[in-house]
């Protein structure tokens, strides 16, 4: 197989759990505006991010189980920072360099425990404790429930030795994990999400995600290089609940810092919601720390064109400060996505987007369609057959969002799009389908005159971060690797991989 010059994944995440407004999106996904039980779990996710506790082999994990077993041992791992958390709040050189066991017998009361007992992880846990998890609708502990065993002290002031109190301090934190994943909603992002594995991803610093990143590539590829994005989710939520860092200046910050580090090899792009007053000095403020463009998601509750005229008005603006400076914006395009309670994914339709790029003013409007439209996905009534659409019917469906993303790249002179989180692909049969409807998809901006070629607008990528595609990246990238070396599509092949992801970002070739 003849590999490209190089690869570029124009779609991966590397935040982690302190850029979110935790609490809400845990929230939202059990169908609430807010919860006592999603705050405190929101606050230990929080508290454990970058944890230095090196023995969590996520990808081994993720690949070796499936359903509920790989939900337990996910929340196993979990438990494990957890414990190794409570011993480093102690500051106790020699407890760290002995590790746990040596420690077992001693009493609460000891001197090695002071910091302990006054330590954030403490307070937390005793939050946990007290949560009603009857008013959270959890009906109690089911059958097959190993969470949620009671031989444990049933408060920290009933454990007279370290060792008791770990076993209650266990206890709470299984039916905290156990209890949250059981009420969140598995499809309230469109697609099932296993909640512990997403969890583990998200407490992995930014030089750990983006080391992961690379690595589960593989050996024996090109140069790689990526497109990292933020979102600005606070104001999709009711209380616009802070993230644990700030957009501004926190995020960008410590990602202006990570691409510092690894200079040419991620380009990172910040967010705009038009529901910000302020995104014109945002917005300066992110190119000055050498953002590339901007993130835009319509599922967190604004459309591309149609908004009330307040924000409607800033979302035209963002475009005439994006088509003067020939910013790259990158549009999230499915029907679903990471979606409040309100599950507003339909506002990614890019039919919208259609309405905004037939105006002149906005025809050379420089755009990345995020997931080209995606796979076969619902929301609700709406459906889109997406990459997977088995006949032209479905294809030609006025609702697939594939097949209109195609069209906008193959008749707009700088709209692209890439091919993140197709997972089914994967699935056998997958790959066939995505390569009939590529050939429908070309064939009909031929017939129809269209001025571009698909090929030299689709570009690859992954949407790394997500478990299904951290646990499986280089056998993603292998089916793109095989499909483009296909003699039908093999000139394409360095436009696919890097070259368009270049002319998206203006890199220099």
């Amino acid at each position: 197989m003849q590999l490209p010059a190089r690869i570029f994944d124009l779609h991966t995440h590397l935040f982690n759990a302190r850029y979110l407004p935790l609490a809400s999106v845990i929230a939202h996904a059990m169908g609430r505006d807010s919860s006592p039980l999603a705050r405190q779990v929101a606050r230990l996710l929080q508290a454990l991010t970058g944890s230095a506790y090196a023995q969590v082999p996520v990808e081994a994990v993720f690949s070796q189980a499936a359903g509920d077993t790989l939900e337990l041992e996910c929340l196993e791992h979990l438990w494990r920072m957890v414990e190794y958390e409570l011993l480093l709040s102690t500051g106790s050189l020699e407890a760290v360099e002995q590790g746990l066991s040596p420690q077992f017998e001693q009493s609460l009361d000891a001197p090695v425990f002071d910091r302990l007992r006054s330590s954030q992880f403490l307070e937390i846990l005793l939050s946990l404790e007290r949560i009603d998890y009857a008013g959270e609708g959890w009906p109690g502990p089911r059958t097959g429930s190993p969470a949620l065993e009671e031989d444990a002290p049933h408060d920290a002031a009933g454990a007279r030795s370290f060792a008791e109190f770990l076993a209650w301090a266990e206890r709470v934190v299984r039916k905290a994990l156990w209890v949250v994943t059981r009420l969140m909603d598995p499809h309230a992002w469109g697609e099932a999400s296993n909640y512990p594995a997403f969890f583990l991803t998200l407490l992995h610093s930014e030089e750990q995600l983006l080391q992961k990143l690379f690595a589960g590539y593989g050996a024996g590829l090109p140069p790689l290089q990526a497109a990292h994005y933020l979102i600005d989710m606070q104001p999709a939520f009711p209380g616009q609940e802070a993230p644990f860092y700030p957009l501004q200046p926190v995020q960008e910050d410590r990602m202006q810092a990570l691409q510092r580090a690894h200079p040419a090899r991620i380009f990172g792009f910040s967010a705009f919601d038009p529901r910000r007053e302020d995104w014109h000095a945002r917005a300066l403020n992110a190119l000055g720390r050498g953002f590339a463009g901007f993130k835009f998601y319509p599922a967190m509750g604004f459309k591309p064109i149609g908004n009330d005229p307040a924000v409607q008005a800033r979302v035209d603006a963002f475009y005439d400060f994006c088509i003067a400076r020939d910013l790259p914006v990158f549009a999230h395009c499915t029907p679903v996505g990471f979606q409040t309670r309100l599950r507003l994914g339909g506002y990614a339709h890019p039919r919208h987007w259609r309405a905004v790029l037939e105006q002149p003013r906005w025809r050379a409007l420089r755009l990345c369609l995020g997931h080209g439209g995606g796979a076969r996905l619902d929301n609700g009534a709406l459906h889109s057959p997406g990459w997977l659409a088995r006949s032209d019917e479905e294809w030609q469906h006025e609702d697939n969002f594939a097949r209109i993303a195609s069209e906008l790249c193959t008749t707009y002179p700088n709209v692209y799009c890439e091919v993140g989180y197709l997972t089914e692909l994967m699935e056998q049969g997958g790959l066939a389908r995505f390569e009939s409807n590529l050939r429908r998809a070309r064939a009909a901006a031929s017939a129809a005159g269209r001025p571009f070629e698909l090929l030299e607008r689709m570009a690859y990528g992954s949407d790394w971060h997500m478990p299904e595609i951290v646990t499986r990246t280089r056998r993603y990238l292998d089916l793109f690797l095989d499909l483009l070396d296909r003699p039908e599509y093999a000139q394409y092949r360095e436009q696919f991989f890097w070259k368009n992801a270049y002319r998206f970002l203006r890199l220099p070739m």
